[in-house]
């Protein structure tokens, strides 16, 4: 389990970023390519929210709960 400590940690590093995040820069923050990051939302792995229009969009807290889920990854 992760500690506040690891939030608050993660948080800081993407301090930088609005709190309402697009699928390019979840995709700096994860390293990851657009394809794999539209499948992880439409598995449901990464949550999107409800926002008019075509464009997709992320909470930063929902991109920070799957950094601290994955740490020990790799």
């Amino acid at each position: 389990m992760a500690s506040n400590e690891d939030k608050k940690d993660i948080a800081n590093k993407l301090r930088k970023y609005p709190p309402v995040l697009t699928v390019k820069e979840v995709c700096e923050i994860l390293h990851f390519g657009t394809t794999k990051v539209y499948g992880m939302i439409g598995n449901g792995e990464i949550r999107r929210i409800e926002h008019s229009g075509r464009h997709i969009r992320v909470l930063k807290a929902d991109v920070i709960e799957f950094l601290i889920a994955h740490k020990n990854d790799g």
